[in-house]
C-alpha cells in the first residue's frame, strides 16, 4: 500500500509522510527479505574484496619465518576462497591468482607433504 503524502503547499511532502513509509515498511514482511538480500550483497562485495587483497600480497615476505602448519592453514584457506568465487561464478582473474598462490606455497613445503596436498588442490 502506498502511504499517501500531504504536502506543505510548496509541492514538498511532510517529513511525517516519510517517517511513516519507512515505519511501515520496516514492519512489512518486505523488509526482511530486502535486508537480507542487501546484506549478502555487501558480505559478497567483501569477500571479493579480501580475495582481492590476499591475491595481491607478497607470499614470500609473509612465507619468512612461518611454520610448516601455518602454511598449510593458509592452503587450505586460499583454497576455500577458491571455492567462494567458483560458487559466486566468474572472477577468472582472481582464481588465477588463487591458484599462483597455491603453487608457490606448495612448492615450498617439504616433498612429503606436497605428495599429501597436492590432490587436495587439483583444479
Amino acid at each position: 500500500a502506498v502511504v499517501s503524502t500531504q504536502s506543505t503547499g510548496g509541492g514538498e511532502p511532510l517529513k511525517s509522510s516519510w517517517k511513516d513509509l519507512y515505519r511501515r515498511f520496516m514492519r512489512s514482511p518486505n523488509f526482511e527479505l530486502w535486508f537480507q538480500t542487501k546484506r549478502n550483497e555487501a558480505n559478497q562485495r567483501l569477500e571479493i574484496l579480501h580475495i582481492q587483497e590476499l591475491c595481491d600480497a607478497d607470499l614470500y615476505t609473509w612465507m619468512t619465518g612461518k611454520h610448516e602448519v601455518q602454511i598449510v592453514d593458509l592452503l587450505l584457506w586460499i583454497r576455500d576462497r577458491y571455492d567462494v568465487l567458483d560458487r559466486l561464478g566468474g572472477y577468472p582473474g582472481l582464481k588465477e591468482n588463487l591458484k599462483s598462490h597455491i603453487e608457490t606455497l606448495l612448492s615450498i613445503v617439504p616433498s612429503d607433504l606436497q605428495s599429501t596436498l597436492k590432490p587436495a588442490f587439483q583444479f
